[in-house]
């Protein structure tokens, strides 16, 4: 019998993965069967941003992958030194991506009204999730969780970031 922890981490590890999977296909299948939608979807300044939040997501995933390892052997979680260090690289691939995505907004314009809200949405939302998974959590499950965030205006850690500080 899974307990409810063990369920969340399942979902967790199979959600980030099939998301960043899922948001890949849409994306560039979208821009595949709807010729229209080439100039934009395949633009260097929206598809550099969406390819980094695939990377985030994917991230995301093969860390909720070992809590889910963890959580099912009743262990706590602790890092070895090749996912710190894998981790490390990632985050460096991530920043490196998010710094390469603002190069080519900026380089590349002007662009249409209709352009700045697909690279606004995809650039905001990459950001939103590297913050989430890197530094603080911004997404609260709960009801509960997200009153005690109002109430305290206390941030939490992630628990990405909180797993890598305790090398």
């Amino acid at each position: 019998m899974t307990s409810k922890l063990q369920k969340e981490v399942n979902q967790l590890y199979y959600g980030e993965g099939l998301s960043a999977a899922g948001f890949f296909v849409l994306w560039f299948g979208t821009a595949f069967f709807r010729p229209e939608t080439r100039p934009f979807l395949l633009s260097p300044a929206a598809s550099i941003s969406l390819i980094n939040i695939c990377i985030i997501l994917s991230t995301g995933s093969y860390f909720w992958g070992i809590m889910k390892w963890h959580v099912d052997e009743r262990r706590l979680l602790k890092l070895t030194s090749t996912q710190i260090q894998r981790f490390s690289r990632i985050h460096y691939l991530i920043i490196t991506m998010a710094i390469l995505s603002t190069l080519t907004i900026i380089l590349s314009m002007p662009h249409s009204a209709e352009m700045w809200l697909l690279i606004a949405l995809t650039y905001i939302f990459m950001w939103l999730e590297y913050i989430n998974y890197f530094h603080i959590r911004l997404s609260y499950l709960t009801p509960r969780e997200f009153r005690q965030l109002l109430i305290n205006r206390k941030v939490t850690p992630s628990h990405l970031n909180r797993a890598l500080k305790n090398k």
